[in-house]
């Protein structure tokens, strides 16, 4: 089953890779767990797009609502939930400030959630 794992953080403006990312990336691309995945551009890039009585409305960032953004996501193939949080706890997203959250695919093929 495949997972999204975002990738939440403190928005700060030059937020690098480090070492510990780079070593989670080549693990989880090496033993085929890890699918895809990339950093995002600082919050004051986003633009949220909202479509109102036939009207397209497109809000700049940064956002007030929030003190924390997106900062990467990771997509990967795990044989069950369990599974893909033992991953997640993996990902140095998770340390520190950071969170990981873990969202299950919803399969779109007309099948129902498991």
């Amino acid at each position: 089953m495949r997972y999204l794992l975002l990738v939440i953080e403190p928005d700060v403006p030059d937020r690098g890779p480090d070492a510990d990312i780079v070593d989670w990336v080549r693990r989880h691309d090496a033993d085929g767990s890890r699918v895809l995945g990339e950093r995002l551009r600082p919050a004051a890039d986003v633009r949220r797009v909202r479509v109102r009585d036939g009207s397209t409305l497109v809000t700049d960032g940064p956002f007030t609502e929030s003190k924390e953004v997106i900062g990467g996501f990771d997509l990967i193939e795990a044989p069950d939930l369990d599974a893909a949080l033992a991953i997640a706890a993996e990902h140095p997203g998770a340390w520190g400030g950071g969170t990981v959250e873990v969202h299950p695919f919803w399969p779109t093929d007309g099948v129902g959630p498991e």
